[in-house]
């Protein structure tokens, strides 16, 4: 039987920021900067379009190799960053989620967004999540090791081990999974992005690189989901 459903998870490979600041002869920082400033923009294009989940993956567990300039620029953008979001997230009633290994990242930024989760977890407009830190087999070996302990403090049973019982373990605990993953910049891959939850997903690769990603990307994304038929493997 073939199963048609709407788009509802968006997720989103925040790819080509440092292609695209070289192509156009800037700074790579410029490239980081000019992507930033395009999720405002793609949040509400998703609330206009009532997708109710959206997901950016902005920082890899492999972006450590990076060098420590660049690193040090990144978490100074996300720093403030997440501060504007913070209010706009209240004036939208969005919902912010943090995805990852966020132990590993500074502690002034970890505070920020624990208390942006704090502050937004009744709003229900629109989930916005952000991977940061994440890589997909980091996520299932941190998981792996919390259903482990779980099963020796007796809370769990490993012969009651099923999909679901273990999805609770995941960092996505609590969101469905991606209808849709968009990864920019052409690139066929998704590099280790939530490889659990994206089983059934839809997969679209514009060549357009992230700063390039406006509301009128993301509308053409919507449109190709929307004239697909899914089969959940049927």
């Amino acid at each position: 039987m073939i199963h048609s459903t709407r788009l509802n998870h968006l997720a989103i490979i925040c790819d080509g920021n440092r292609r695209w600041a070289k192509s156009q002869g800037k700074p790579i920082f410029w490239g980081h900067q000019t992507g930033v400033k395009r999720i405002p923009e793609l949040i509400d294009a998703s609330l206009k379009n009532q997708i109710k989940y959206l997901t950016f993956w902005i920082f890899s567990t492999e972006n450590w190799d990076r060098t420590q300039t660049e690193i040090t620029s990144l978490f100074k953008l996300f720093k403030s960053s997440f501060r504007k979001f913070q209010k706009e997230a209240q004036k939208k009633q969005v919902r912010a989620r943090f995805i990852g290994d966020t132990t590993k990242i500074p502690q002034d930024i970890q505070d920020i967004i624990r208390k942006i989760e704090n502050e937004t977890k009744d709003f229900d407009c629109l989930t916005v999540t952000f991977a940061l830190n994440y890589g997909g087999r980091d996520e299932l070996i941190r998981s792996i090791k919390k259903y482990s302990l779980a099963v020796e403090k007796g809370q769990e049973k490993i012969d009651d081990l099923t999909p679901n019982v273990f999805g609770r373990y995941l960092d996505t605990q609590g969101l469905p999974d991606p209808d849709l993953v968009v990864r920019t910049s052409g690139e066929h891959r998704l590099s280790g992005f939530l490889p659990w939850q994206t089983n059934y997903s839809e997969l679209y690769f514009p060549s357009v690189h992230f700063p390039e990603f406006d509301a009128t990307q993301l509308q053409l994304a919507v449109d190709e989901f929307n004239s697909r038929q899914r089969r959940f493997g049927k």
